[in-house]
């Protein structure tokens, strides 16, 4: 991957005083209007079937038909979506229900996953195996060869169902034309299980323990499958065993890079459009599979993020967050298989569309990042962002850090990926937990938008702590709003010289070392992107913390899957933590310069 460029501009403190920190004019509109979802134009005829995989193992699907009575298929051959989900296709399934694109002319398919709902097969090797992605393309090439196809196969739907597509996807099937992932990972240990090496505990208590739930309630409806639901339902895997594979993995290894998107890019040949949320909590795939993605020449891909959380906007999961004039995600992705399923012809659209957070509008770009963001170093000062130390000022900060005493926002974006809502709280209820800095108030606004780095240059007294680096919009009031966050573990200090940029550093994390107490180190922090303005009067702030509970574990599970009953939790001591201004600054990607 090619370096991003950076420009460094003046001290901060004598740019702000002339004003150089300007409000950024919105880029050029798509010109087409936002994308609409057709009215249901036929009735449906639905039917359970089981779907021969390679090993004799047969996966349960439901498929829906177009239809003008309600009673027979329509004649004819038309274009076919599938999901393939280990929720139970007949319910909660994180896809679109096989009826959405029968009554719009296409016929829809939803199938579990094996080892769950209807399917046989168990989950021995766990969810996203090699095995799994296997079974996706056997019931791609089966379902685009059937009477009622026109043998061009596509893929939809949400976070497990979209991480599916990529798997699918790489494995080159040939009748899969494209594929719209939606709010999924790239990399399910980077994005997933830990950030910066920091298991995320209020993801993985919530989502890795009682994943099998969904799929083991998940049954067959049609009497003619009730012997294979019974026999299917006697061969799957106990509940929350799966999740013993990922707690017995601190570390990145085979495991995690054999289920991750992101190692699998360059097989993907289909065109893509990947869809994300600014307030999602595996919002770093989407950009991540993006970039690897366009890189493809004659392939149309295609990334859009709007603002909202894994679960969307509004009530029930985020009933504070929503975003004026943001585009049908519907609509979009079916506007994109009409195009390349159907041969429809669709309006243009822009290779990027962005919704900036705060501005509450749309811009659209060529690539990301934006070719309007360029990269400014904001030095670290004395409780400031953007001035230097000074002659006299001290050149280190500290704080005393208990990590089994902290407090974070417990309703946050990466809790709402599995049940619990994101509420984003004041962040001024942190405030007294770590170091704060803070611009002078802008005089003309400031809009981010790309990824960040934060170069750290800090000690601990301990041989291993976590540093939480979170980015705040403080309004005249004194409110802090929540940006973004990023983290890392001191001893997954390690980069990747490969594929770390200067904007966004990217660690092995298969080689933990601890730290030398009280020895200086250089941290650089991967601050997940954001697209989002910052009014004139407002202030930018950064936390840093060594606390962020309940949602990252301040310490480590150690776990043996053959003898579970050894399993202990170490938390991380108290300690003194110091950062060391000199050489601290913050890699801000500042749009429209």
């Amino acid at each position: 991957m090619s370096a991003v460029p950076i420009r460094r501009p003046r001290a901060l403190v004598a740019v702000i005083a002339a004003a150089a920190l300007v409000g950024i004019p919105a880029a050029p509109a798509t010109a087409a209007p936002p994308p609409e979802l057709p009215e249901p134009a036929y009735e449906t005829v639905s039917q359970e079937l089981l779907i021969p995989m390679d090993d004799g193992v047969r996966l349960a699907a439901t498929v829906a038909l177009p239809s003008l009575d309600g009673q027979t298929p329509l004649e004819g051959r038309f274009p076919v979506v599938v999901g393939m989900t280990p929720y139970g296709r007949n319910g909660v399934c994180g896809c679109f229900p096989p009826d959405f694109f029968a009554t719009r002319g296409m016929v829809g398919a939803v199938v579990d996953v094996r080892g769950t709902g209807g399917s046989g097969g168990t989950l021995e090797d766990n969810y996203f195996s090699p095995r799994e992605a296997r079974d996706s393309y056997h019931v791609i090439e089966y379902l685009g060869t059937q009477p009622y196809s026109s043998g061009r196969v596509g893929m939809a739907g949400g976070s497990y169902v979209g991480i599916t597509q990529y798997l699918a996807a790489a494995q080159k099937p040939p009748h899969l034309a494209a594929i719209t992932p939606a709010v999924a990972i790239s990399d399910l240990y980077r994005d997933g299980f830990a950030h910066g090496g920091i298991p995320n505990l209020l993801f993985d208590a919530q989502y890795v323990a009682v994943q099998g739930v969904p799929g083991a309630v998940g049954v067959n409806t049609d009497p003619a499958l009730v012997e294979h639901t019974i026999a299917a339902k006697l061969g799957q895997s106990a509940v929350g065993t799966i999740a013993f594979d990922y707690l017995a993995r601190p570390n990145d290894d085979p495991f995690y890079r054999d289920r991750s998107p992101i190692y699998r890019a360059e097989d993907i040949e289909v065109p893509t459009l990947v869809i994300g949320g600014w307030r999602d909590g595996l919002l770093r795939g989407a950009t991540e599979m993006y970039e690897r993605l366009d890189q493809r020449r004659g392939v149309e891909t295609r990334l859009y993020i709007d603002p909202c959380t894994h679960k969307g906007c509004g009530a029930p999961f985020a009933p504070l967050t929503d975003g004026p004039g943001r585009h049908a995600v519907a609509a979009l992705a079916f506007e994109f298989l009409q195009k390349h399923l159907a041969g429809v012809d669709t309006p243009a659209r822009p290779p990027v569309e962005l919704y900036v957070q705060g501005r509450d509008e749309h811009v659209s770009a060529e690539a990301w990042p934006p070719a309007t963001t360029t990269f400014e170093r904001l030095e670290l000062g004395p409780g400031a962002i953007g001035a230097g130390t000074g002659r006299d000022a001290p050149s280190t900060e500290q704080f005393v850090t208990n990590p089994a005493e902290g407090l974070s926002m417990t309703f946050d974006r990466f809790g709402t990926v599995a049940a619990t809502p994101y509420v984003p709280t004041d962040q001024r209820l942190a405030g007294a937990h770590g170091l704060t800095f803070r611009t002078p108030p802008l005089a003309d606004g400031l809009t981010l938008m790309g990824p960040i780095n934060l170069r750290l240059v800090a000690a601990s007294t301990a041989t291993d702590t976590d540093w939480h680096a979170k980015l705040a919009d403080v309004g005249p009031d004194g409110s802090e709003s929540i940006i973004t966050d990023g983290a890392l573990r001191a001893s997954h200090r390690e980069l990747d010289p490969q594929l770390t940029t200067p904007a966004r550093p990217y660690h092995t994390h298969t080689d933990p070392q601890p730290i030398e107490p009280n020895r200086f180190y250089e941290y650089d922090i991967e601050i997940w992107p954001t697209a989002y303005e910052l009014e004139p009067g407002h202030r930018l702030q950064l936390r840093i913390t060594s606390t962020d509970l309940p949602t990252h574990m301040p310490g480590w599970i150690a776990l043996d899957r053959s003898g579970p009953e050894g399993a202990r939790i170490e938390l991380m001591p108290p300690a003194v933590n110091t950062v060391r201004l000199d050489g601290s600054y913050l890699l801000l990607p500042v749009a429209g310069r």
